[in-house]
Formats: C-alpha cells, structure tokens, sequence
C-alpha cells in the first residue's frame, strides 16, 4: 500500500531512540522528511546521522516541557522542511519515581504540554497541508491498570493526552487536521525500560511477556508502522480515536 507519504513533512519528539526513532525511520523510508528533537545534543547528532542515510532529516535539541521553547522548535523545523504535515509526540517522562507532587509536574509538563506546545506551535502550518496529521504515542496504562511499579501520574497523564487528541479532532477537524493517538503495551527495546527490567527483575518481565497471548514483547517497529499509517492520508478517515498496539495485552473489548 502506497501510504501517501512522499514529500511530507514530519516533526517528532523524543526522536533519538526507541519508538521516536523506529517512527522517523519507517516516515523516511515512505519518502517523508522528519524532523526530529531531544534533551541531548550528542543523542541528535547521533540519530540524525543515523536517519540521514534513509532520507532528509534534521534535528535540534529541544525539551518539550518548556512550552515557549517547544514552539521555537515548531517554527524553526517547519521553516527549514518548508511546513509541517505531520506532528508526532513521542517524548515522555514515563513514570517518575517518588510521591509528592514531582512526578505529577513532570508527567503535565512532557506528556500533556509537551503535545500542547507542539500541535499550538505547529498549527499555522498544519493549516496549510492538504494532509494534516497529529499522532500522540500513548500508553494502554492510560486505559486500564498495569500492574507494575510505576507512579500513578503517569497513566493519568497519558489519559489526558489521549483525550486531549480527541478533542482536537473535533475542534481542528473543521481546519482538515486529523489527531488521533497510539497506545503501545510492553514494547522491548535494547537499553529501554524493558531491558532493564529484564536483567533486574526478571519475574516480573517474564510475567508481563507470557501475558501476552503470543508470550512475547512488541518492538519499537511494530509501533511505528501503526504510527506512520495514522499519520498518512491512507488513514484519512481515521480521526479521533485511540489505537491500541499490544498483541492483546489489554483484556478490554471495545466496542
């Protein structure tokens, strides 16, 4: 299936590794510029060498939590891809250690304004495309418990991500806008929370891996395939909805 996505062009948080990265490599590979960003100029520098030999690809060192910043990012990309069709919120705080208000503060700032300041940002020239697409990379914790030890800020937040896109797809639907999010289970990726898992409490990755029904973890590319089809026009009548990407981890029917 051609997915549409040549000559467009793609801005993703938290770019350098994991999911991010696996996205910006299957966007360039259907003929997609990206741009990426992160915290770390040496993990930029490192990814966009990486993502230049699959196509055109930038990066600029950005911490989404910083609202103002995260709209200079947005201007500074579209500027220099010449637009932005594709907004993609990859960065996370994930879940942060400690009680108390921080970890809250931390999960608000990256995984609710980080998308904030990016779709904000980013509209005056998703106003523009004729295929405009906001992706926010959730988490099926955002949906049902997981029983892990991981703070409780984190699946709220990501749920007021979740239903953050939803609303933007009613209200910058009328604009040609689509959002929708993408909800990964446990996905393995080498030097990834699950890796570390695996080496310091392998009771608990081996539980979590033979929940599934195929008793096996999901990889970042498995992600990002979904990722990149919601972000093209061959999904352009998929818009405000949630997708998840488990292999059936989650017990929960939708109807």
């Amino acid at each position: 299936m051609d997915l549409g996505l040549k000559g467009a062009k793609a801005v993703i948080s938290g770019g350098t590794q994991g999911i991010g990265l696996a996205v910006a490599k299957e966007l360039l590979k259907e003929g997609a510029s990206v741009a990426i960003a992160a915290r770390r100029k040496e993990g930029v520098d490192a990814a966009v060498d990486e993502l230049s030999s699959i196509g055109n690809a930038i990066g600029q060192v950005c911490d989404v939590s910083d609202y103002e910043a995260t709209r200079k990012w947005m201007q500074a990309a579209g500027d220099a891809l010449g637009g932005i069709d594709i907004v993609i919120h990859n960065a996370t705080a994930s879940g942060q250690p400690g009680e108390g208000p921080e970890p809250w503060k931390q999960n608000f700032a990256i995984d609710v304004m980080g998308m904030v300041g990016m779709s904000e940002g980013a509209l005056p020239f998703l106003e523009k495309s004729d295929r405009a697409a906001l992706v926010q990379i959730a988490t099926i914790t955002g949906i049902e418990h997981h029983d892990v030890p991981i703070s409780p800020s984190y699946g709220a937040m990501k749920a007021a991500s979740i239903r953050h896109m939803a609303q933007l797809a009613q209200t910058w639907g009328p604009k040609g806008i689509r959002a929708n999010s993408v909800s990964p289970g446990p996905i393995f990726i080498e030097g990834g929370v699950w890796n570390m898992i695996k080496d310091n409490a392998a009771a608990l990755y081996e539980r979590d891996r033979d929940y599934h029904p195929t008793k096996r973890m999901g990889s970042a590319e498995e992600v990002a395939r979904v990722v990149a089809f919601l972000a093209s026009p061959a999904a352009s009548w998929v818009n405000g909805t949630n997708v998840r990407v488990d292999g059936a981890f989650t017990r929960g029917v939708d109807f």
